[in-house]
């Protein structure tokens, strides 16, 4: 009976135990935070800007790379210099689809991530500090046309009308040649 009730409570702790034991490390350094990286818009069409965003995850001071990846997604922040390092720049001529960028003191830091005018589809942003990566996509759609509340249903109506006036334009040119000649 005492073997019996032992094991019995030895199953118990281990069952309660081995859990709390793998929760137990809840600090950024051992298991990272959950998912910082935030898109806001996340569906944004041709042409338009998104902003990449995170916040509590990369230590300040050190380079993060930040990567993008689709159909004309590019971060017009980041150009390459001679060194291979990146630095801030308002013009540019090739499109830059990587960069890197360092956390402020609150480990937090955001890029803004532009879009061609022709393209569309998902884009994947990724940002990478050593062995720490946060990943996010969003989606970019085709610019529709203007709603002018034309739905073109009098189309052919408005083409018949201008053959039957045409005709009668012609028609009339005709008699009149014939008269004059």
């Amino acid at each position: 009976m005492k073997r019996t009730l032992a094991l019995a409570s030895l199953c118990l702790l281990a069952v309660f135990a081995a859990p709390t034991a793998a929760s137990a490390a809840t600090d950024s350094s051992t298991y990272g935070p959950a998912g910082c990286a935030t898109l806001t818009p996340v569906s944004v069409t041709q042409g338009e800007s998104t902003v990449f965003r995170c916040d509590g995850t990369f230590d300040p001071g050190t380079p993060v790379t930040v990567t993008v990846a689709g159909p004309g997604c590019s971060i017009p922040a980041a150009k390459p210099n001679t060194a291979g390092a990146t630095e801030q720049a308002a013009e540019q001529s090739a499109v830059p689809t990587s960069g890197t960028f360092s956390a402020d003191a609150a480990r937090a830091f955001a890029v803004t991530i532009e879009t061609s005018k022709t393209a569309s589809g998902t884009c994947m942003v990724t940002a990478t500090q050593g062995a720490t990566t946060e990943s996010a996509s969003f989606q970019v759609s085709e610019r529709e046309f203007a709603s002018t509340g034309f739905d073109g249903g009098a189309l052919p109506w408005i083409g018949g009308g201008l053959l039957v006036v045409g005709a009668g334009v012609v028609g009339a040119m005709t008699i009149r040649r014939r008269k004059t000649a």
